[in-house]
């Protein structure tokens, strides 16, 4: 009798460390896949930024001062420069947002790059009026208030006024 009730535990055991083993392979497979998953959204968005950047040229850095300093009498194809350069610029932001969506990140790692740096790509006149007419309607609405709440907080230091503090500085000294 005790033998039988024994290799009943025994077999009991058995099969709950099976099932145990089984859950865990599949809770495994299924992060392996998560992981996959977010590798090839994240090859996705390389790939679309590498296609649009070749449409910068040569010089960007021209385009994006004269967007910054006089945005009127940007062109057409000025535009597809500075669009270029916002959008991968936001896209990169908006990555770590998409991270963290998944867990690999949190809130912080993609907050703390927008508090830093949406004023530099956004801070301008013409930075604003393109977050707010194109490129606010790309994102996610929890992304796009996040960049909107920045955007109203920031104290005007945009890469302009960077410059002309700097420029200020070096004719003073």
């Amino acid at each position: 009798m005790d033998s039988d009730r024994l290799n009943r535990w025994l077999s009991l055991a058995a099969n709950l460390g099976l099932l145990a083993g089984l859950i865990l392979v599949a809770v495994e497979i299924n992060q392996s896949s998560e992981l996959a998953r977010m590798q090839l959204i994240n090859e996705g968005n390389v790939a679309l930024n590498q296609v649009w950047i070749t449409t910068m040229g040569e010089n960007p850095s021209e385009i994006v001062a004269r967007s910054i300093e006089s945005p009127d009498e940007i062109t057409l194809a000025d535009f597809i420069v500075v669009d270029t350069y916002l959008f991968t610029s936001m896209n990169l932001f908006y990555r770590n947002y998409e991270l963290a969506r998944e867990g690999i990140f949190d809130d912080h790692d993609w907050q703390k790059p927008i508090d830093t740096y949406a004023a530099w790509f956004l801070g301008s006149r013409f930075g604003r009026a393109w977050w707010s007419e194109e490129a606010r309607h790309f994102f996610a609405p929890e992304f796009v208030a996040y960049v909107d709440q920045t955007l109203e907080n920031v104290s005007g230091r945009n890469s302009e006024s960077y410059w002309l503090g700097i420029k200020a500085r070096l004719i003073r000294e």
